[in-house]
């Protein structure tokens, strides 16, 4: 299984250009991720809506959680 900031340099590769290694862009994806640590509230609403019980602290959807999920991909876990 590749790790997510691979999965996103892979789309990276595939929206600029093919012919250049996937890890070219490794960069970039780490900055793609971290750009979405902090999750918007239309996000907080959305897992609060969708999301599985053990995501919820009371009847709110931390944010701490979904930054613990961020900071895992750019550790590349």
């Amino acid at each position: 299984m590749s790790s997510m900031v691979e999965r996103v340099a892979r789309v990276l590769q595939e929206l600029r250009s093919p012919l250049v290694h996937w890890s070219h862009y490794e960069q970039d994806a780490r900055a793609v991720i971290a750009a979405m640590r902090e999750p918007t509230g239309e996000m907080l609403i959305a897992g609060e809506r969708e999301g599985d019980i053990r995501l919820y602290r009371g009847h709110q959807l931390s944010p701490h959680i979904w930054q613990a999920m961020i900071d895992a991909a750019l550790e590349g876990k």
